[in-house]
C-alpha cells in the first residue's frame, strides 16, 4: 500500500548577489503533495518578481479546484500582466517546473530547463524536458560538429528555448509515473546541476541542506541560485 507522501525545500543564492529562484511546497484539498520550483530571468528584480508571481499563482489555481494545466496558465498570465504593466519589468520570466503527487502516481508539467528528477533503486533519471538549447548542442556533438569540451563551454548553451513570460506557450513537458516505494523525487533550479547525475543521485537521500551544501562544496566559479525541493514517502 502506498503510503503518504512528505516533503522539503531549501535554497541558496550561491555566488550570485541576488536570489531570484522561488519554491511552494502545499497539501492539497484531494490528499495530494504540490511542488513547485521556479527560475527568475530578467535582472535582480524582474527574476524575482518572475519567480515569486509564477508560483504564487500556480499554487493559487490548484488550490481552487484546477490541474496543473490551468496553474500554468495562470502563471504565464500573472507574469505577462505585471511586465505589460510596469515597463521596468519588461522582458522579465521564468521556468517553471511543478509536481502532483498521490498515492503511487506523480504528474508533472514543466517550461524551460529546471529539471525534475526520479531517484529509484540508486538510479537517477531526468523525468521532464531541457528547453534550453543544450540538447541540440549535444546532438551536434554526436554527429560530429563539436567535440564534447567546446559544447559544454558553449556560449549558448544555457539560453532558453521556452519561459513563462506572459506569451503563448510552445513548449510544455507534461506527464505521468507510477512510482515505486522507495521513489524519492527533486524539483531543481538549474544550479543544482553543477553536480554531476552520480553526485546529485548519491546524495538525494540526504536533507535537502546537505545536497544544497553538496553543490556549494563543488566551489564553481559563478555558482548559480539553486533551490531542491525533494518528495519522498514517510517512512
Amino acid at each position: 500500500m502506498a503510503g503518504r507522501w512528505q516533503g522539503e525545500g531549501s535554497q541558496h543564492q550561491g555566488a550570485r548577489p541576488y536570489q531570484e529562484d522561488s519554491w511552494a511546497l502545499t497539501p492539497l484539498g484531494d490528499g495530494s503533495l504540490l511542488a513547485v520550483v521556479a527560475d527568475g530571468m530578467g535582472g535582480h528584480a524582474g527574476g524575482a518578481v518572475a519567480s515569486k508571481l509564477a508560483v504564487e499563482a500556480f499554487v493559487h489555481a490548484l488550490e481552487q479546484g484546477g490541474g496543473l494545466a490551468d496553474g500554468l496558465r495562470d502563471a504565464n498570465t500573472a507574469v505577462g500582466k505585471r511586465a505589460a504593466a510596469k515597463p521596468d519589468l519588461a522582458g522579465m520570466g521564468a521556468t517553471l517546473v511543478a509536481a502532483q503527487v498521490r498515492g503511487d502516481e506523480v504528474r508533472w508539467i514543466s517550461v524551460g530547463d529546471s529539471p525534475f528528477f526520479l531517484v529509484s533503486d540508486g538510479k537517477l533519471e531526468r523525468l521532464n524536458a531541457d528547453h534550453s538549447m543544450a540538447p541540440q548542442i549535444d546532438a551536434m556533438v554526436e554527429r560530429g560538429l563539436l567535440t564534447p569540451d567546446e559544447a559544454e563551454r558553449h556560449p549558448a548553451r544555457h539560453t532558453l528555448r521556452e519561459a513563462v513570460m506572459g506569451d503563448p506557450l510552445t513548449l510544455v513537458d507534461k506527464g505521468s509515473r507510477r512510482l515505486a516505494a522507495d521513489a524519492r523525487l527533486l524539483l531543481c533550479s538549474d544550479g543544482v546541476q553543477s553536480l554531476s547525475e552520480a553526485e546529485i543521485a548519491a546524495a538525494a537521500g540526504k536533507p535537502v541542506r546537505g545536497l544544497i551544501d553538496t553543490v556549494l562544496a563543488a566551489a564553481k566559479e559563478h555558482q548559480d541560485n539553486v533551490t531542491v525541493v525533494k518528495l519522498e514517502r514517510e517512512r
